[in-house]
């Protein structure tokens, strides 16, 4: 995968999650707003009610233009919900609006200026036993400045607090800040938990991959592995599966490729029979190392018991 299409997936990702939070306050206004118009209805006409709500509608679909002609932002009018009361679109397409200029104007500054330009020790001036204070005053100033820092897994204060003021303050964001809106960055994506993932990985597969009502196991597959008519016409022999357990007992790895072992019991109902076909024992999983993502490559299911 290229550098810029990572870039982009990333960017795509950080302006979904923002958008969502600030639907989010768009919803909490309305309410605030229904719960004020039902105190006025009892003063105004419904009709200058009715009224307004139009007013509100045909200012929607300007402001809905000038983001499609300003920005490229476009409103599919077929994916609009219709029973979102303007009021809300409205507020939401202020806040895209609000967004998409601050981002078009914004330049891209290292996080430590961002903050304000901190104070702060270097990791090896500072004894154990104020290394956990240090981290969490830096992780404080953080917050205040709307970025966020979080662990998928434990990591030591002192290499958190290392990692922090030696790579992610260099580290370069959008000089602009809106309010709601927050920069969000995870230890592991400098340095990812190789285990940790494989782990995941596998468990989500097997999960998906047993489960009939849909066909997401594929998405953690290598291209060649989604060749292989294997993993469809195996799952296609039955019409449902039950696990009982599944555990990983020994993961190897290098950078490019990994060998998962486990224990499974898991039944199926053969497809067109209520014949029932149980499988345990000992299995493996063999990952490659694509895109940044661990893809399952092959897997050797314990035969089935007689």
């Amino acid at each position: 995968m290229r550098v810029e299409e990572k870039n982009y997936k990333k960017h795509f990702a950080w302006v979904i999650y923002r958008l969502q939070n600030l639907l989010a306050a768009c919803l909490m206004d309305f309410c605030i707003f229904h719960h004020k118009c039902k105190i006025n209805m009892n003063h105004n006409e419904p009709e200058e009610f009715e009224n307004e709500l139009e007013r509100l509608k045909r200012e929607n679909e300007i402001k809905k233009l000038k983001l499609m002609l300003e920005y490229g932002m476009k409103v599919p009018v077929e994916s609009l919900n219709k029973d979102i009361p303007p009021q809300v679109e409205s507020q939401f397409l202020d806040n895209v609006m609000e967004f998409e200029k601050a981002f078009h104007h914004s330049e891209r500054i290292m996080i430590y200026d961002f903050i304000g330009k901190p104070d702060y020790r270097k990791s090896e001036s500072i004894p154990d036993s104020e290394i956990t204070v240090e981290l969490d005053r830096i992780m404080q100033l953080l917050n205040e400045n709307q970025i966020s820092l979080d662990t998928l897994c434990e990591v030591d204060d002192r290499v958190l607090y290392h990692f922090i003021t030696e790579e992610l303050f260099l580290t370069e964001t959008d000089n602009m800040k809106i309010k709601g809106m927050i920069s969000h960055f995870t230890y592991e994506e400098f340095h990812p938990n190789h285990e940790y993932d494989i782990r995941n990985n596998c468990n989500w597969f097997i999960e998906s991959f047993l489960n009939k009502e849909s066909d997401f196991y594929t998405t953690y597959l290598t291209k060649e592995a989604e060749g292989n008519s294997w993993f469809g016409n195996f799952r296609k022999a039955f019409s449902s599966f039950e696990r009982e357990s599944f555990e990983i007992t020994n993961i190897q790895f290098d950078e490019l490729s990994s060998k998962v072992e486990f224990n499974i019991t898991f039944s199926g109902i053969i497809d067109g029979s209520n014949q029932i076909e149980s499988f345990s024992g000992p299995g493996k999983i063999e990952l490659l190392f694509r895109w940044d993502y661990w893809c399952v490559q092959a897997i050797t299911l314990p035969s089935n018991k007689k």
